[in-house]
Formats: structure tokens, C-alpha cells, sequence
């Protein structure tokens, strides 16, 4: 984004006040310098690229959309091949990768939003570095604002919360805290499918977390809404904010 773009999305978080907005832009400033998001690549966070719990969805022919939702058909962590010396361990790809598949391009809503899937039960963030964690969410929201066409300036995740657990508590506050701090006025819609009956606790707990900006984007789809299809049919029905202001 230009500096006038950004600047635009800071104050617009800050009800366009200049003087709140100049030490915050500054200070993410000085993590994009030490962290460099766009130079980010999934060989710099592999522990959780290979766990495949941010789908970066596509549409064409083998497209990940369509068995994104199905939980008794997942992907483990190592696969193994033939060799002479019998069976060796070989890792998946990493993902999402920088380029789509072949015949396949990245899914956005009707709206313009590139789309990220997230699979609770499939996150186990505790696995990699704090480092790790920071780098891999500057990738996810760098490849996110890659996706995006021309006028738009927000994203859509939908947060598929099926095996969702309260130790990730401590993980998401540090998600959050990262794209409220260094990604202000980039939500588009934050959409949440499956969640536990308990939530509503947990949401009390996440909710101050979030600036009211991001508030106004979060819904909870009914409890019909359960799989991806489905969630990508109640979030086109929104009307949404594409762009800053």
C-alpha cells in the first residue's frame, strides 16, 4: 500500500486524529523494518505452514474450497514413500504457497475480499517459536493484501472454530494484537462457524481485545452454517466495506 493509503487506514482507526495516529503508525513502522512482511516466505515459518490450518481458498478445477470442511479426511503432518531401504518420511508442501495451484485462482467474495479459512483443529501454534508465530501471521496478511484487486483493502477469514480449545487463548491474543497494531482498518468481515457452546464465555474474554473497528466486522453465522460453502453463501449475503473509508 502507498504511504497515503496507509495513512488513510491509521487515522481511520483512530478517529482521524492525527496526533494518535502519528506514534502508532511510527511504531509499526519499526516492526515492519525488523520483521519485513513481504519478504516473508512460507520457508520461514514451515512449523505451521505445514499444519495447513490457514487456507488460503482458491476456485478451479481441484480447488481447495471443496474439502476444506471435511474433518475425517485431513492431511498429517509427514506422508511416507517407497524406497529401497523401505518407507521414508516425506513432508507436504508448504502452505499457502506464494502462487496458486495450476487452473486455479484465489476465491474472493462477491465483494472483492480474498479469502482465508481457518481450521481450529488443525492449528496447534504452540508447536512453533513465538518468532515463528509473529513472521507466519505478517505472511498470512501480506498474502492476503496480495489477493486483492484493485480498490479494495480489506480481507474476509472465516474462523471455523470445530475443535476450538481455551489454551489457544493466550495465541490468539497475540494474532489479534498483530493485526490491530500493525493492520488497522483491514478487516473486511471476520466470520465464525462452529463455535462451541461455551463461546459466548470465551468472546468476553477475546472481545476487549479488539478495537471497535474490528467489532463491527465479526459475525457469528447461524448454527446451520457449517461448512465452508456455506459460510462463503452467508458472508456474500452481507453488505461490506471494501476499502478504508
Amino acid at each position: 500500500a502507498t504511504n497515503d493509503e496507509a495513512y488513510a487506514r491509521f487515522l481511520s482507526v483512530n478517529s482521524w486524529d492525527a496526533k494518535t495516529t502519528a506514534p502508532r503508525m511510527e511504531e509499526s513502522l519499526r516492526w515492519r523494518e525488523r520483521v519485513k512482511p513481504e519478504s516473508v516466505r512460507p520457508r520461514h515459518c514451515p512449523t505451521l505452514c505445514r499444519q495447513y490450518a490457514w487456507l488460503a481458498l482458491t476456485n478451479g478445477p481441484g480447488s481447495n474450497a471443496r474439502t476444506a470442511s471435511v474433518r475425517d479426511d485431513e492431511i498429517n503432518n509427514d506422508s511416507t514413500v517407497g524406497s529401497r531401504n523401505g518407507r521414508r518420511k516425506r513432508q507436504l508442501p508448504l502452505d499457502p504457497p506464494m502462487n496458486p495451484p495450476p487452473l486455479q485462482v484465489w476465491a474472493r467474495t462477491r465483494h472483492g475480499l480474498p479469502i482465508t479459512y481457518f481450521r481450529a483443529w488443525k492449528w496447534r501454534p504452540h508447536e512453533a517459536s513465538k518468532a515463528e508465530q509473529e513472521r507466519h501471521m505478517a505472511y498470512l496478511m501480506s498474502h492476503l493484501i496480495r489477493r486483492m484487486p484493485r480498490g479494495v483493502s480489506r480481507i474476509c477469514v472465516i474462523f471455523d472454530l470445530h475443535g476450538f480449545d481455551s489454551w489457544m487463548l493466550s495465541y490468539i491474543h497475540r494474532s489479534v494484537d498483530i493485526l490491530r497494531t500493525h493492520y488497522p482498518g483491514r478487516a473486511g468481515a471476520m466470520v465464525f462457524i462452529n463455535c462451541p457452546s461455551y463461546f459466548s464465555t470465551v468472546w468476553r474474554v477475546i472481545s476487549p481485545w479488539l478495537d471497535e473497528e474490528i467489532k463491527s466486522k465479526v459475525y457469528f453465522a447461524p448454527r446451520e452454517v457449517d461448512n465452508v460453502d456455506k459460510a462463503l453463501k452467508f458472508v456474500n449475503g452481507k453488505a461490506l466495506k471494501v476499502g478504508p473509508v
